[in-house]
């Protein structure tokens, strides 16, 4: 949320992105959450060059990085929040933002019901 550093984990399925924080090895708490509907996102180009500290990785949770802005117009509770995700690479902003993006057209159900389907084994 807000404040640099904060490690989330993001889960992301067919029609809602839910954010989570890990809790434990096997458990995560979730943060937020919002359908895909309710959801833009754009990158946010870093003005300053991308040089963590040695010993330090963007993907430990320093705010420099590949940036980009998910904003839920209607999250969990109703609200508006905007969040400022970093990735560890280029690609992986890409296709963040690509699959945030992504809405899937439901096409209507052309197989006749009790039909027969084909099977490939």
């Amino acid at each position: 949320r807000r404040g640099a550093g904060k490690l989330c984990y993001l889960f992301l399925f067919n029609d809602v992105l839910i954010i989570t924080k890990k809790k434990s090895e096997e458990s995560y708490t979730v943060m937020n959450y919002a359908t895909l509907d309710h959801i833009t996102v754009e990158k946010v180009e870093n003005t300053d060059p991308p040089s963590p500290p040695p010993g330090k990785t963007v993907s430990g949770g320093t705010a420099r990085g590949h940036l980009f802005r998910v904003a839920m117009e209607k999250d969990s509770e109703g609200r508006r929040e905007e969040i400022v995700l970093s990735a560890e690479t280029l690609s992986d902003r890409a296709r963040w933002i690509a699959a945030l993006m992504h809405r899937e057209k439901e096409e209507p159900d052309t197989t006749p019901k009790g039909g027969t389907g084909v099977l490939e084994v």
